[in-house]
């Protein structure tokens, strides 16, 4: 993956997958989510979002980096006091390795975006309860 078309091409045909207690479910770009409504409603949050810090601006780093990089999003995340559920962002082609990310109940868009951006990452999912997986591409100038 060299280019902005095809990690944008790539993002949208991933499998998301999330494991959260006693059901494992896929999210995908522009489909709703049953088992993610239902585990919303029953946190009692809204939003959502699924990150990851591994392979920064789409570089594959090795396995043990992107495991230090995950482990420091996690202690991010959870210092800040969110739900989060253990996920896999999946190539269907298998292309690009499987790369772990989170799955974090009740973070705003503006908060996803902010530590997305603080991880090098070019993409996160977004989405509110109810409505579709949206793929939100980020920027850098």
């Amino acid at each position: 993956m060299s280019n902005g078309k095809t990690h944008l091409k790539a993002y949208l045909q991933a499998i998301y997958r999330v494991h959260a207690p006693h059901i494992t479910f896929e999210l995908k770009v522009s489909e709703k989510s049953d088992s993610l409504d239902a585990l919303l409603l029953n946190k009692k949050t809204v939003t959502w979002a699924l990150l990851t810090a591994a392979n920064p601006q789409s570089e594959l780093l090795s396995e043990k980096e992107n495991a230090q990089r995950n482990a420091k999003l996690e202690k991010l995340l959870r210092q800040e006091k969110y739900l989060l559920f253990p996920g896999e962002n999946i190539d269907p082609q298998g292309a690009w390795p499987v790369e772990k990310s989170f799955l974090v109940l009740g973070i705003s868009e503006e908060q996803a975006i902010q530590v997305a951006k603080l991880f090098n990452q070019k993409a996160l999912l977004f989405g509110k309860r109810n409505e579709s997986v949206k793929l939100k591409y980020i920027e850098f100038v």
